[in-house]
């Protein structure tokens, strides 16, 4: 490389008129100026002897021109030039370390250069396929790093560094150095972000880092950390157990807080991540359950039935949580009926009783609305409507006597009612239930009597015409 010197007396002279400026101004100090002359002598024997191919001093002579004209581009750009031409021949000699390491002072003293910016990354790349013993891994990751803040568009760089960052964070995860381990795969995976190896090994390292959190009480740290692990790899057995596991535990302690709604919402989680667990699935269904009859009042009656609903999805066979969904609901409907809405309460009545067929306050209850709502109906004179009501509440409750005795009734009273149309045949119908249902009723025994007797006559008369055609024929 061809370096342009300044001739001895053009430099004296340049001296000379810095020197007769520095004296005229009186703001020109004279540590300045000397400063000034030394730096200047110092570029001169650099230069003189960077012509000279006597490297490593005019290096030397060089740096401390720099040194004490920080601001001289002039120096600077002379310097970058003894920079580079001394770090080839340190290459060729074998001496990658020192090579790079000028190459690399060189681009920062004038990184618009292409030469020596492309010196430096041929350098660079070639020296990642050394042995260790003649350049280490953590130097060529260093100038790799370098390239690629030189470079950002060097794929090859980024696929080299990636690959290093790779295997460094493997050995470092071998000796227990977790934080690093992550650290170098994060970096390595956002240079080569379509690496799967390089994705399943940080993956594994966010699990080890995890259960090194959680050795420390950082469970919260931890389980963050097998969030990312997870979705890196959705398939790793180990992860997805780690992570169910973290998941559940940290439920129970939010359960044993009082956040259920926090405790419900990890469980479904770890029930997603683990769907045939079994002791998971139980205490979801228990979460559930525990949130529906929990004594906080900022908890609605709908978030409470939804809740059991969700529980019983889980597990269908509870007795328990059938028997809380049960009242529950059964509380609701009477709320609805004291507020007039009759059909709605008992809707919500008839979902109790299937969900806890057994539940007697149910039963009571709904039978008593079937029953009210049947009185109603009759009263109205609509008998067919109030028979099916109170066949619906005798289902219920089938020893209710006074049901009964009201359905026996209004049999009777529907009976009249078709007798008087005509309807003989349906009235004796409804008449021999009526009985059924209340022996003892001397009204129906009568009314029944009555009908038959109807029905005979009836019988009788529509023989006589045939007999008298008979007789003429």
């Amino acid at each position: 490389m061809h370096i342009r010197l300044t001739p001895q007396g053009v430099v004296a002279s340049l001296i000379a008129a810095s020197l007769m400026v520095c004296f005229q101004a009186l703001s020109c100090p004279a540590q300045t100026a000397a400063d000034a002359v030394k730096a200047e002598n110092a570029f001169f024997q650099g230069s003189h002897l960077l012509s000279q191919n006597q490297l490593p001093q005019a290096v030397e002579a060089l740096e401390e021109a720099v040194k004490l004209q920080t601001q001289n581009q002039k120096y600077k750009n002379v310097l970058a030039i003894a920079y580079n031409n001394y770090g080839l021949k340190l290459a060729r000699a074998g001496k990658t370390r020192d090579a790079l390491r000028l190459l690399a002072e060189a681009v920062l003293l004038v990184p618009e250069d292409k030469d020596i910016r492309s010196n430096f990354s041929q350098a660079v790349l070639e020296s990642v396929e050394l042995p260790e013993q003649k350049l280490s891994t953590a130097d060529k990751i260093l100038f790799l790093k370098r390239l690629v803040e030189m470079e950002p568009r060097n794929a090859g760089a980024k696929k080299y560094l990636a690959a290093l960052l790779n295997n460094s964070a493997v050995a470092k995860g071998k000796k227990g150095n977790h934080e690093e381990e992550v650290a170098d795969l994060q970096d390595a995976a956002s240079l080569d972000p379509g690496s799967t190896a390089i994705g399943k090994n940080l993956a594994t390292a966010y699990h080890n880092l995890a259960q090194a959190k959680e050795k420390e009480g950082a469970f919260e740290e931890g389980l963050a950390l097998l969030r990312k692990a997870r979705s890196l790899d959705e398939k790793d057995p180990a992860i997805a157990e780690s992570l169910a596991r973290a998941l559940s535990n940290l439920a129970i302690n939010k359960g044993k807080g009082g956040d259920l709604v926090g405790q419900i919402s990890l469980l479904k989680e770890a029930l997603q991540v683990s769907p045939k667990d079994a002791a998971i699935t139980r205490n979801l269904a228990a979460a559930y359950n525990n949130h529906a009859i929990s004594e906080d009042r900022n908890v609605s009656a709908a978030e409470r039935i939804a809740s059991l609903e969700e529980a019983l999805k889980i597990d269908p066979q509870s007795r328990e949580t059938r028997s809380n969904l049960s009242n529950l609901l059964m509380k609701e409907a009477i709320t609805e009926y004291r507020a007039g809405s009759e059909d709605k309460a008992v809707a919500l009545l008839e979902k109790a009783l299937q969900y806890d067929p057994g539940n007697s306050a149910v039963q009571n209850n709904l039978a008593t609305a079937y029953h009210n709502a049947a009185i109603s109906k009759g009263k109205g004179g609509n008998h067919q409507s109030e028979i099916q009501l109170l066949r619906k509440a005798l289902k219920v409750a089938p020893s209710n006597l006074e049901l009964k005795t009201d359905l026996a009734q209004a049999y009777n009273d529907y009976a009249v009612k078709l007798g008087k149309k005509g309807d003989n045949k349906q009235e004796i119908h409804f008449l021999t239930q009526a009985l059924e249902l209340a022996p003892d009723n001397r009204v129906i025994r009568e009314n029944l009597a009555r009908a038959k007797q109807k029905s005979q006559a009836k019988e009788e008369d529509s023989k006589k015409p045939r007999d008298d055609r008979s007789q003429r024929r």
